[in-house]
């Protein structure tokens, strides 16, 4: 009799494991179906589409190692992944033209001059880097005439690299610049303290290495609660020679995100430039 009711036992055991599918200790295929959609759609979430790296270029700003001051795109050199597409943002503030040309990343883009002081004009182009390393990239149109065109051969001022790096999914560059006096405002016909741009992009998810050039002698910071972002800009150690600082935060969610700088500058707390979008106030726009 005690056979008989062990063998039952046993063999509805069996069917009991036959009906999960034979996993014993483990989730069920449905539960593990489950998990692996959550993965992939969380790594969907946070795949990097669109890099974007932001640069200025700033006319007799780059003091040289001739104790001359020269045009300067800042910065010059910056880094991306590998092949992800790179949009790139230009604010002149310069009168005259300029180019970003590079035979190895096929790219030849004309940067138009500004029509009025302290107005940059604004250029935005695409290239995919579909190898790593370091690529060459110069001003070709003639320029920094106060030194004889000595920035367009030098690197760090109208000519530069492009470090591109492997693909981990797990980092983006984006780069910004701090210029006091730099941005006008029509409201008091004043140049005003001003990041450059003071609103950028970002992908939610993916940790961004951000590389902020201060030519402001004086300190800034970039403050966004939201965020948990809350970092100083050191000042410039003297003019022409800008610190460079670089750090790496977070955007968990997409979003829209104003951040501040509370640090007094523009001539006080409640200047112009610490109180309006677009100079040292902005946004960091984060998509999936």
């Amino acid at each position: 009799m005690k056979k008989s009711i062990i063998a039952g036992v046993a063999t509805l055991s069996a069917l009991s494991i036959a009906a999960m599918g034979g996993f014993v200790g483990n989730a069920a295929p449905a539960a593990q179906a489950a998990q692996v959609h959550h993965a992939a759609k969380h790594a969907a979430a946070h795949t990097l589409k669109m890099q974007h790296i932001y640069l200025t270029i700033l006319p007799g700003e780059h003091l040289g190692p001739d104790g001359k001051m020269h045009d300067t795109y800042s910065p010059a050199d910056f880094t991306v992944v590998q092949g992800v597409p790179v949009q790139v943002t230009v604010y002149n503030y310069d009168g005259g033209s300029h180019s970003f040309t590079s035979t190895s990343l096929k790219v030849n883009k004309i940067i138009p001059g500004h029509k009025n002081k302290g107005v940059p004009s604004v250029t935005t182009f695409q290239f995919t880097p579909a190898k790593t390393g370091a690529f060459t990239w110069l001003c070709d149109v003639k320029c920094d005439g106060q030194a004889n065109g000595w920035a367009m051969s030098h690197d760090g001022y109208m000519m530069g690299k492009v470090k591109v790096v492997p693909n981990n999914h797990k980092e983006q560059f984006v780069t910004l610049t701090i210029k006091d006096g730099l941005q006008y405002a029509a409201v008091d016909k004043q140049l005003h303290d001003s990041y450059s741009p003071a609103s950028f992009n970002v992908t939610a998810g993916i940790p961004v290495h951000m590389t902020v050039v201060n030519w402001d002698t004086g300190s800034h910071s970039m403050t966004a609660p939201e965020i948990n972002l809350n970092k100083v800009f050191p000042g410039a150690p003297k003019e022409g020679v800008p610190s460079v600082t670089q750090f790496t935060f977070t955007v968990n969610k997409a979003g829209k995100y104003k951040w501040q700088c509370e640090i007094k500058c523009d001539g006080g707390m409640k200047s112009f430039s610490m109180t309006h979008v677009g100079y040292m106030v902005g946004y960091v726009n984060a998509v999936n």
